[in-house]
């Protein structure tokens, strides 16, 4: 039938162009070419008609088999549902085999320090209480009682540049990590109670925050590695050391 409406088409134009044309036809010549025309023009239509009713009437019938418009719906939404359970299930199965993965992993190692016990002397006790009075912990969880007398001074001139920049002789200098966490590297010196994170972050304006950093390397000796990390982040603080090869890592002090 298809191959048929096409010779039709074909045959339709064929003859439309020798009608335009000056190919100097009869007139009875040209009459009869019309009329041929006209007639596979007619029958043309005819059979597309016939297709069309028949498509309309097979569409139908299908959709019936279907349950009408609501179960062909609800046969669709039936697909997405599957097809987002199976997406759900493949996600759920990788992040399993993730975990899997990193359980099996060994954990980061961290040094649980010293094995030597130096006892501050009186004065180095009560330095320390002072100094750390002076100061506020972020939680309870910093620890900060093995920190090395060398820390106790240093922390000594961050409370003293603190207040110096914030024209304020009672602020208290927040610790947010001594020899606690286990964010630091696995050599870090927090583990050997020879390093202190201090805030910084609630200094609103950063040209500040980078003036009181550098104020404090300036006030601290080259016994001291001072590191304004994660500048502008959230984390944002000072982390202030003793430099290695200065300390024995062995030593903690209480």
């Amino acid at each position: 039938m298809g191959m048929v409406f096409r010779v039709k088409s074909l045959l339709m134009v064929v003859l439309a162009s020798l009608l335009l044309s000056s190919c100097g036809l009869s007139d009875d010549t040209r009459e009869q070419l019309k009329t041929a025309l006209g007639k596979a023009v007619g029958e043309a239509f005819d059979s597309a008609k016939t297709k069309t009713a028949r498509a309309a009437e097979m569409l139908s019938a299908k959709i019936e088999e279907q349950g009408g418009a609501q179960g062909i719906y609800d046969k669709i939404a039936q697909y997405v549902d599957e097809l987002f359970e199976e997406s759900e299930s493949e996600c759920e199965k990788n992040s399993a085999q993730k975990s899997k993965q990193k359980s099996k992993q060994k954990p980061k190692p961290k040094q649980t320090g010293p094995k030597i016990l130096v006892r501050r002397t009186p004065a180095q006790q009560n330095y320390h209480d002072e100094v750390i009075s002076l100061t506020t912990l972020k939680t309870a969880s910093v620890i900060i009682d093995c920190l090395r007398p060398e820390l106790d001074t240093a922390i000594n001139v961050v409370v003293a540049t603190y207040r110096e920049v914030f024209e304020d002789d009672n602020y208290h200098p927040v610790i947010t990590s001594g020899n606690d966490s286990d964010r630091h590297g696995e050599r870090s010196a927090h583990y050997a109670c020879a390093a202190v994170d201090i805030r910084i972050k609630d200094v609103e304006d950063i040209e500040i925050r980078k003036a009181l950093a550098k104020a404090i390397k300036e006030d601290l000796d080259n016994r001291y590695t001072v590191i304004h990390e994660d500048v502008g982040k959230v984390n944002e603080h000072l982390h202030i050391q003793l430099k290695n090869g200065t300390y024995n890592r062995d030593e903690v002090w209480q």
